[in-house]
């Protein structure tokens, strides 16, 4: 099946398929895990008027549809590759991404002044992560123990404490505020302690809860990550970042204590084998 075929039988699934969300706003929104395009079509002067309007329609879409791929192809999936750069080194995930138009929703056609024809283009943002997450993202983890705990006292700790250090006790998942750090938001971020050995990451999480939900859910404010609750349950832990950290601001830090309180309960491996893990973003 060539593009333009694979394209045409894209826009016929698309037309079908489930009701377009009418809050759809142009770019990538990390919270409603969606991308979202606009695509402006013209009508042809020289058609009849009753085949014009469809082709202003098949153009806005078209147009639409490009702009949303290059959306994604703007997306991190770590701090140091975005979806485009794993496109450009894999044909396989380039085509296997160039497929993934089948995901993509139509809003209704708007009808401007200028007779020209305006649509909005929608895909979620999940699933395409399954094509681009690293191949060390396994189905079973690959860390299933931390080992003793680490005291943290003295210095070392100094100035690095979260305000609400968690303590030794199981929780359903984990809030980390990292608001004012300049985060940028990514397929497959990571955590770790101010040593920057990782407490979350590729080898911590299973692949098929990664791709069902993305390794980690962003959200706007505390509470907005506290409503989350099918993703971090209903008794989360809470922490501050230290800091931002990887060549794009993707991953983050935490302080020795809240690092150290986290890895004390062996059971904490579990919500996060399960991705059950929100950043509070500006």
């Amino acid at each position: 099946m060539n593009r333009a075929t694979t394209i045409a039988a894209a826009l016929s699934l698309c037309l079908a398929s489930a009701p377009f969300a009418q809050d759809c706003q142009e770019g990538v929104d990390w919270v409603a895990r969606t991308v979202c395009a606009k695509g402006i079509g013209a009508v042809n002067p020289k058609q009849p008027q009753a085949a014009a309007r469809p082709g202003a329609i098949r153009s806005a879409q078209m147009t639409g549809l490009r702009a949303a791929v290059e959306l994604v192809k703007g997306v991190q999936v770590n701090s140091n590759t975005t979806i485009a750069n794993s496109m450009t080194e894999s044909d396989v995930v380039k085509s296997k991404v160039e497929a993934y138009v089948k995901g993509f929703q139509f809003s209704q056609p708007h009808y401007m002044d200028d007779l020209t024809v305006e649509v909005y283009v929608q895909m979620p943002l999940d699933g395409i992560s399954d094509l681009v997450l690293p191949s060390s993202i396994q189905s079973v983890p690959t860390v299933t123990s931390w080992g003793a705990p680490t005291e943290v006292s003295g210095p070392a700790a100094a100035g690095t404490a979260s305000p609400a250090p968690l303590r030794s006790q199981v929780y359903t998942g984990l809030v980390v505020d990292a608001r004012g750090l300049g985060v940028l938001p990514a397929l497959a971020p990571r955590i770790t302690d101010i040593e920057g050995k990782e407490i979350y990451g590729g080898a911590v999480v299973s692949r098929d809860w990664a791709v069902k939900n993305g390794m980690v859910g962003y959200a706007k404010s505390i509470d907005g990550a506290r409503g989350l609750k099918d993703r971090i349950g209903a008794s989360p832990a809470v922490v501050k970042a230290v800091r931002a950290d990887g060549a794009s601001k993707t991953d983050l830090v935490l302080s020795a204590e809240d690092a150290a309180s986290l890895r004390s309960a062996a059971e904490n491996l579990t919500f996060l084998s399960q991705a059950r893990v929100v950043f509070v973003v500006d």
